[in-house]
């Protein structure tokens, strides 16, 4: 448009929005505004290249950030609403969060695990734990007790549950030692799934939430046996956590783990040529893969969507190979020495993945919720005292787990490093590890090279700029040295000057003498 068409609009449009027809109307005055650095935008060039360049016609503009508010506000008559909203807020609703917050997260410590969980698994776990123990140990945790407590109202129907639940799950159970009515309920409830016993749909809501629960709670009942040292209850709490993650339970086979493998299914999948009857899982995956699909067209009961499953299951659950190295890095003659920092390198390599491949989620259909697969790397001595323990999580075909302590005194060690799986039920594996620790008396001695004996003489960069501090005080004082003596001399002078002025005057005063007979004549 020229300026023959902007020049009317900007008149008709600023005379609309004008402030002095508008008194008290904040929007027209901020449209008025608009309106005049649209018409200098559009009529002067300076402005209109500022716009191109900048979006504004004023040219470049510092960064500003604002608030966009609704226009209701603004408004005089809500002014009160909006304070007492305000004094709200700030009063009542942001301390009511932080104390909230606080009174929360004041429960919880390491691992977000709640304080009073880490009480009872200090009571509840010793050197003798098993695998058996574990449900009741998991039940008393404190993160369940508000989930277990049944409420007055339905303390009947609990009670009912309970009673249909206890003849399946007893025979499955060691004699309970709490008896607790929390404690009771979740050991029930944790047999009920190991077992894959049918239970109500309120006490499965319940069920499901335990579980998700459990990762923390079984890393915190680890700590707590790592921190003693203790081998044995370690490797019970991981199968625990394997079984309650593939729905197993103890003597049952581990075949379960396979879908649509029932007990007539086991036992036909155990005459599978290579199986020798047994039921072991890693065993049943070591087959060949047309040695295993000849056998499950055999076994009538399954469907070829099943078998389908049944195959898709046995590539994703793996199967590893593992290799075990020590050494001591930047070492010569590759011998360790007492204070060396060992390296043991554990190598793992999943067999049923190709080159390039990474893990996925975990098979395991009764868990409540998706799992990455992990295992955990054990370094322990033989007669059961952990010296290292992480849970390594790599997706990788492949991967490496280094352990690193210091080299004990001479003598001949004798370890073994475990390899357990977070998820799966009898894929664990253990290597045997020996070294033998040298006198660090046999090592050559030392002879540093003459240059780097002339370099340890020289004064360090601090040590020159120390010196060169000490110069300068040095020169000052000497300074200061100088000047004292200088003025002490003056002062001397002084002195004197003023003490031969005081004689001379002395002399004026005094009376002249004179010698008898002498009249006339000073005496000098």
């Amino acid at each position: 448009t020229d300026n023959k068409g902007i020049k009317p609009a900007y008149r008709k449009k600023s005379l609309k929005y004008h402030p002095d027809k508008n008194p008290d109307n904040p929007a027209a005055e901020a449209t008025f505004m608009l309106i005049a650095k649209a018409y200098e935008a559009l009529t002067d060039e300076t402005a209109k290249a500022n716009w191109e360049k900048y979006g504004n016609p004023d040219g470049k503009q510092s960064l500003e950030v604002s608030i966009g508010l609704p226009t209701f506000l603004l408004d005089g008559q809500w002014k009160y609403v909006i304070l007492l909203s305000y004094l709200f807020g700030m009063v009542v609703l942001v301390p009511s969060v932080v104390w909230f917050y606080y009174s929360n997260s004041s429960k919880y410590g390491e691992n977000n695990v709640m304080y009073k969980t880490w009480a009872w698994i200090n009571h509840a776990i010793n050197e003798k734990t098993t695998v058996a123990n574990m449900p009741e140990v998991l039940s008393g945790c404190a993160e369940f007790h508000e989930l277990l407590m049944p409420r007055k109202e339905d303390m009947e129907r609990d009670t009912k549950a309970m009673k249909a639940l206890e003849p399946m799950v007893k025979p499955h159970m060691n004699k309970p030692k709490y008896t607790h009515i929390l404690v009771v309920k979740g050991n029930y409830l944790v047999h009920a799934h190991c077992i894959r016993a049918t239970i109500p749909g309120f006490m499965q809501d319940q069920l499901d939430s335990m579980l998700r629960g459990s990762g923390n709670l079984v890393k915190a009942f680890i700590e707590q046996c790592h921190q003693r040292m203790w081998m044995g209850p370690t490797k019970e709490v991981i199968v625990f956590n394997q079984m309650i993650t593939q729905g197993v339970w103890i003597k049952q086979s581990q075949m379960l783990q396979l879908p649509h493998f029932g007990k007539g299914v086991i036992q036909k999948a155990a005459k599978t040529e290579g199986m020798g009857g047994s039921q072991s899982l890693e065993k049943y995956l070591e087959l060949d893969a047309d040695v295993r699909a000849k056998a499950l067209k055999e076994i009538k009961e399954l469907s070829d969507e099943q078998r389908s499953d049944i195959t898709t299951a046995c590539s994703i659950i793996p199967r590893i190979d593992l290799s075990v190295s020590t050494f001591v890095e930047d070492d010569e003659d590759q011998k360790i020495y007492a204070n060396d920092l060992i390296t043991v390198r554990v190598k793992v390599d999943r067999l049923n993945l190709e080159e390039g491949e990474e893990a996925g989620l975990v098979h395991a259909p009764r868990f409540p919720a998706p799992r990455r697969e992990s295992w955990w790397i054990i370094l322990a001595t033989k007669d059961g005292k952990i010296v290292s323990i992480e849970n390594v999580a790599k997706k990788t075909k492949v991967f490496n787990h280094d352990i690193k302590f210091m080299a004990p005194p001479q003598g001949a060690y004798d370890m073994v490093v475990h390899v357990l799986s977070n998820d799966y039920v009898g894929l664990d594996k253990q290597s045997p590890l020996h070294f033998d620790v040298n006198d660090p008396a046999l090592l050559p001695k030392f002879v540093p090279h003459k240059e780097d004996m002339e370099l340890d003489e020289e004064p360090t960069m601090f040590e020159q700029m120390m010196a060169g501090n000490i110069e300068e005080d040095s020169d000052d004082e000497d300074s200061d040295s100088d000047v004292e003596d200088v003025t002490a001399k003056a002062t001397k002078k002084v002195k004197k000057a003023s003490s031969d002025s005081d004689s001379d005057s002395d002399d004026e005063d005094m009376p002249v003498l004179k010698k008898e007979g002498t009249e006339g004549k000073k005496d000098q």
